[in-house]
């Protein structure tokens, strides 16, 4: 049994670096359902000897998964069941936190990984970008599910690279001074190109990054924030005629690479842009989100919510050229819509569970790593369709399970 957990161990942490390098390009290898799957089944064998943790955080994610499960059953006359299955994996991904208490001895094993994978991430998002731009073979290059193998969405690079970023600080004394210039280079051009595409990716990063500088105590990871900020203008200096150099042809949604672009990217956020296809993409979210506010507090989607199986695009009446959008750029209003305005409460109350030692400035050490990583999913969540599908979600669950067990972790 012993040699069926380690094997399992390894493909899910290979499963974690390949949805981490290559995201939307591997979503459809099904391999983080086959996880899924194995990992229930060995959960199920070893039920008797795994040390859970209840607390408020696990009990509420379980009544989230069983709540899941009532919901097929409400639209399995309606509704495709693969579609209701598609949907109810909103919270059936959450099982993740309880497969990983089966390898709870190998938890510094698992760190040991991560640290490698985020480690390479700044270097393969690099050289992502330099092949799916300057290399047109690669846009035909789909070996799952017609998806090209190099397509990433830069707001879930955002996420992945604040993440590499924060265990650069925390592993600071591991790296060579050479090692460490090198990823700091790397890591500063990732982020310029990236806030050119993605607003979200951008506004994740830098304000979970400022959560980090904000709520750490420990003096030596102020010490070594400070010294990163003292670089800062060098490696930007360095970094700047890379990037002002970089020309490529517009993405789908019209931006390119460019400080004009990051600017009427911030200026959106703020509502100050004069960017037309900034604008509309503004407007198309914030009509979707006001239809979903006012349909929910309406009886009887106030209790129950429409549920799961159809696609809120169509429901909503929303034209959009994406037809494989079934719901809107918000995980949370996503829960609003299907199940209710009750289940959303509820769910905040999750989050503000999980949340609040962070704000409270509860946690250091690996606790306020993962604490403010889990804040960068979710804040990107909040304007990108990202944790309902695995290439959020899987890694999403992960470190909730790692909040879980780390050794000064406060949550009650």
């Amino acid at each position: 049994m012993e040699l069926v957990k380690n094997l399992y161990l390894r493909v899910y942490l290979l499963a974690m670096t390949l949805y981490v390098f290559f995201n939307k390009g591997v979503a459809y290898t099904y391999l983080v359902e086959a996880l899924w799957l194995f990992g229930l089944l060995i959960l199920l064998m070893h039920r008797k000897s795994v040390e859970l943790i209840w607390n408020k955080t696990t009990k509420l994610i379980l009544f989230f998964i069983a709540l899941s499960f009532i919901y097929i059953l409400r639209g399995i006359t309606k509704y495709n069941l693969v579609d209701l299955i598609r949907d109810s994996f909103i919270f059936q991904y959450g099982w993740f936190v309880f497969i990983l208490f089966i390898f709870k001895d190998k938890i510094e094993r698992i760190w040991e990984t991560l640290f490698f994978i985020y480690t390479w991430f700044p270097f393969v998002a690099l050289l992502n970008f330099i092949l799916q731009y300057f290399v047109p073979f690669f846009e035909s290059v789909a070996p799952f599910g017609g998806i090209p193998i190099l397509l990433y969405k830069n707001g879930d690079m955002g996420v992945q690279l604040l993440i590499s970023t924060l265990l650069l600080l925390y592993s600071f004394e591991k790296k060579t001074f050479k090692w460490r210039v090198l990823l700091s280079l790397v890591i500063a051009l990732d982020f310029l190109i990236l806030a050119s595409y993605s607003r979200s990716g951008m506004l994740s990063f830098l304000v979970s990054l400022f959560c980090f500088i904000y709520f750490n105590k420990d003096i030596q990871l102020q010490s070594r924030v400070r010294l990163l900020m003292k670089y800062l203008p060098i490696i930007l200096l360095v970094v700047t005629p890379i990037y002002i150099n970089i020309k490529v042809a517009e993405n789908f949604q019209g931006r390119s690479v460019g400080f004009e672009q990051i600017k009427n990217n911030f200026s959106s956020i703020v509502g100050g842009t004069t960017d037309a296809t900034s604008e509309d993409n503004v407007v198309w979210r914030l009509v979707w989100w006001a239809k979903i506010i006012d349909y929910s507090f309406t009886a009887p989607n106030f209790f129950i919510g429409k549920g799961i199986g159809m696609s809120l695009a169509t429901e909503d009446d929303i034209i959009t050229l994406d037809e494989s959008l079934r719901s809107p750029h918000n995980f949370h209003l996503n829960i609003m819509a299907r199940f209710g305005v009750l289940l959303f409460l509820v769910w905040t109350y999750f989050l503000v569970q999980l949340l609040r030692p962070l704000f409270k400035k509860k946690l250091q050490g690996r606790s306020l790593l993962i604490g403010c990583i889990l804040f960068a999913f979710l804040l990107n969540a909040s304007f990108d369709v990202f944790l309902e599908g695995p290439m959020g979600a899987f890694p999403f669950w992960t470190w909730v399970g790692l909040y879980l067990f780390s050794e000064d972790q406060v949550l009650v």
